[in-house]
C-alpha cells in the first residue's frame, strides 16, 4: 500500500481545513461549543459544496467515483477542529442506498435522493442502535408485512442526528431474516429516541444482502471516524506541546521537566500509530469494503490511541484541560465517543479473537 499524500489530496485537506475554519461550532459557554453537536445546515452545504458527500460513490450513483482515503483525510479536518457533524452517519447511510440501487423497483427512487443527499438537501442517518443493548447489527426492533408495504415497531436510541434528518436507516427483524428499511423520520421521537409504532417503512433490502449492505456501509462509516480522530488526536496533541512549552514552573518552561516531555513524545507516537491506521483502513475500505477484520483491527488500535491520548493531554494541562472555555476536554470527550461508536475496542478484540483459528500466523494490533 501507497501511503504517499499526493497534490491532489493535498489541496483536498487543504480546501476542507478552509471549510472548517469557516464553519466553527456555535458556542454555548466560553469560547467552545459545549454540549452534543447539532446539526449546521449551513456547515452541511458547504461540505456537499466541496464535495465530501459524494467522494467514495461511483459516477454511475451521481458520485465524484473518488476512494475513501479523501473521505478520511476530510474528516481528520472536521475532527482537527472539534467541527461535530453527521458525516460518518450519512456516509453508512449514503453507501446502503447505493448498494440498494440494483434493485428494478427502487433504483429510481434512491437514484433520486442519492442525488438530493450528495447535494446537501437531504439528511439521511442510520437507526441501529437500540437502548440497553451493546453495539450489535443485529436488531430487536421488529418489521411485519401490512399489504403491499412493511410496518416498523420497536425503539431505537441514540440515534445522533436523528432531529435533524429527514429520513432514517432502521434495521429490523423480520420472519426472513434481518431487514433494512427507509423510514420517514418525521414525529418519530426527540433527543435522539426513535420510536416505532407501526410506523410505515420502505424496504431497501432483507436477509444475507441486508447484512452485508449494512456491514459495507459501517466499514466505510469507521473509515471515516478513523480519520475524525486522528484529527482530534493531533490537535490535542499539538495544544499540548505548546502549553509545556509556554507554561512555567520553577521559572522554566514544563516541556523543561523529562518526564513530561517522555509523555508528550509516548503521545507523539501514539498519534503515528493513528495516522497509519486511519489510512490503513481508509484504503482497505476503498479496495475491499467488506473486509470487517481489517476494520475492527482500526477500531481497537484508535480505541486505545484516542483514549491514551486525550487522558494524557488532559493530565499534562491540569485542571486547564477539563474546563468548558478550553478544547482539550472537548477534543477527549469526542474521542471517547468516537471510540464506543459502532462497537468499543473490547468487543472488536473479541471479534477478532474470535476467527484467529482462520490465520496461520496473526497480528492483533491492540
Amino acid at each position: 500500500m501507497d501511503f504517499t499524500i499526493d497534490s491532489d489530496l493535498r489541496a483536498l485537506q487543504s480546501a476542507a481545513k478552509q471549510l472548517a475554519s469557516r464553519h466553527p461550532r456555535a458556542a454555548t459557554g466560553g469560547e467552545i461549543a459545549v454540549g452534543p453537536g447539532v446539526h449546521d445546515p449551513a456547515t452541511w452545504q458547504a461540505l456537499s459544496e466541496l464535495g465530501a458527500l459524494a467522494l467514495p460513490f461511483d459516477e454511475e450513483a451521481g458520485g465524484l467515483g473518488a476512494g475513501v482515503v479523501e473521505v478520511s483525510l476530510v474528516a481528520a479536518e472536521l475532527g482537527r477542529a472539534n467541527l461535530l457533524t453527521a458525516y460518518a452517519d450519512a456516509l453508512v447511510a449514503a453507501t446502503v442506498l447505493a448498494g440498494a440501487l440494483e434493485d428494478a423497483e427502487l433504483g429510481e427512487e434512491l437514484a433520486e435522493l442519492l442525488e438530493q443527499i450528495f447535494a446537501g438537501e437531504l439528511l439521511v442517518v442510520p437507526a441501529l442502535t437500540e437502548p440497553g443493548r451493546a453495539w450489535s447489527l443485529a436488531a430487536t426492533a421488529k418489521a411485519e408485512q401490512s399489504g403491499d408495504g412493511w410496518t416498523l415497531s420497536g425503539v431505537k436510541e441514540p440515534v445522533p442526528y436523528a432531529d435533524a434528518a429527514q429520513k432514517l436507516l432502521v434495521s429490523a427483524d423480520t420472519a426472513d431474516g434481518p431487514a433494512l428499511f427507509l423510514v420517514d423520520a418525521e414525529q418519530l421521537g426527540t433527543g435522539g429516541r426513535v420510536e416505532l409504532n407501526g410506523t410505515p417503512g420502505r424496504l431497501l433490502a432483507i436477509g444475507e444482502r441486508a447484512s452485508s449492505l449494512l456491514q459495507r456501509g459501517i466499514n466505510i462509516g469507521t473509515a471515516a471516524l478513523a480519520g475524525e480522530a486522528l484529527g482530534a488526536m493531533e490537535q490535542a496533541l499539538g495544544l499540548t506541546v505548546e502549553y509545556l512549552k509556554s507554561r512555567k514552573q520553577f521559572g522554566v518552561p514544563l516541556m523543561t521537566f523529562q518526564t513530561l516531555s517522555q509523555r508528550a513524545a509516548d503521545m507523539y507516537v501514539s498519534v503515528e500509530l493513528a495516522r497509519s491506521t486511519a489510512l490503513f483502513a481508509a484504503m482497505v475500505a476503498g479496495e475491499d469494503p467488506d473486509d470487517t477484520a481489517s476494520i475492527s483491527r482500526v477500531k481497537a488500535v484508535i480505541g486505545r490511541t484516542g483514549r491514551h491520548v486525550g487522558q494524557e493531554a488532559i493530565q499534562l494541562h491540569g485542571g486547564i484541560g477539563v474546563t468548558a472555555e478550553y478544547a482539550v476536554g472537548h477534543l477527549t470527550a469526542r474521542l471517547t465517543d468516537i471510540g464506543h461508536t459502532f462497537g468499543d475496542r473490547r468487543q472488536h478484540l473479541a471479534s477478532l479473537a474470535a476467527d484467529i483459528d482462520g490465520y496461520e500466523h496473526v497480528t492483533i494490533l491492540s
